[in-house]
């Protein structure tokens, strides 16, 4: 079905694009336009049955300190898609999605930086950060290569800590990795 709401503003920069500052719930049919960031100490959560239609190159990215709450249901899963209708769609559509938390990684300094551009920091000292719930969420035609090794994957966890919990989760059609990890403890 088409979006009845649209998220983001159409720009592809953390300087730029949409910053989620407090808590907000998702729900129905989203247009996901552009980079999302979901701010420290900011919650979002996503309805069981709502489907995420991004536009190219779009992406939701969580910041360190902030929090993903979207449980579906295997009989009413999140679906994270292309914007394109049925017939034409494809891998690398839009970007994906990214959670970046505070658990240990092998950085020297302890910090990394998320590739493909969205420059948000990740990483901490606190194996059992929680950035909050994925179950039941279908990522589909995701994974934008930026530029060459600088790609934003289907699902990018990035130092995301064991009180996260990740469980039922299905990507494809991926145009980069589907699942890419950088460090953290998630299970």
């Amino acid at each position: 079905p088409a979006a009845t709401t649209t998220k983001g503003n159409g720009q592809f920069s953390r300087a730029t694009g949409l910053h989620i500052t407090a808590d907000e719930t998702w729900s129905g049919v989203v247009l996901l336009d552009g980079w999302v960031y979901v701010d420290s100490l900011a919650t979002l959560t996503i309805d069981p049955g709502t489907i995420i239609r991004g536009t190219s190159k779009s992406a939701l990215i969580i910041e360190r300190g902030g929090k993903i709450m979207a449980e579906g249901t295997a009989n009413e899963p999140i679906v994270f898609t292309s914007n394109q209708g049925e017939g034409f769609r494809s891998n690398s559509d839009w970007a994906g999605l990214v959670i970046c938390g505070l658990a240990p990684n092998n950085w020297s300094n302890g910090e990394g930086i998320a590739e493909g551009g969205i420059d948000s920091p990740y990483g901490g000292d606190d194996p059992h950060d929680n950035s909050g719930v994925l179950k039941y969420i279908r990522i589909e035609f995701p994974g934008y290569e930026v530029a060459t090794g600088k790609e934003i994957n289907g699902l990018t966890l990035c130092s995301v800590g064991d009180e996260t919990v990740v469980d039922y989760i299905q990507v494809s059609y991926s145009g980069d990795d589907s699942y890419e990890w950088f460090g953290g403890t998630v299970n």
